[in-house]
């Protein structure tokens, strides 16, 4: 059986915390030789297979169906098409389906 450590077991103890802390868009646009802030605003969007779907970022829900659902963001706004699609979880800016997830488009 494997042991998982504390998040701050594992960090390499020479260096500095404030990197840990940096957002992770910022971490992004440095890889890119982008300026910082670039992709801070943009939403954050995470798919597991076809069954689950996070969005970070999310400014409103627009249309809640079983086989639909419209969401809000800064920049767009996104649909997801599919079957059995509830809202597994729901905060402020975070919000994640669940179900099976046949198409996921954006318009401006």
């Amino acid at each position: 059986m494997k042991i998982l450590k504390n998040k701050a077991e594992n960090r390499d103890e020479n260096k500095d915390v404030s990197e840990y802390k940096k957002y992770k868009p910022d971490k992004l646009a440095e890889a890119l030789s982008f300026p910082q802030g670039t992709f801070k605003n943009f939403p954050t969007i995470q798919i597991r297979g076809n069954r689950e779907i996070t969005i970070d970022g999310c400014t409103g829900l627009l249309s809640y169906e079983e086989e639909n659902i419209l969401l809000e963001t800064k920049y767009c706004r996104i649909n997801i098409i599919g079957r059995t699609l509830t809202l597994s979880n729901l905060t402020k800016s975070v919000l994640a389906i669940r179900g099976f997830i046949k198409t996921v488009e954006f318009t401006m």
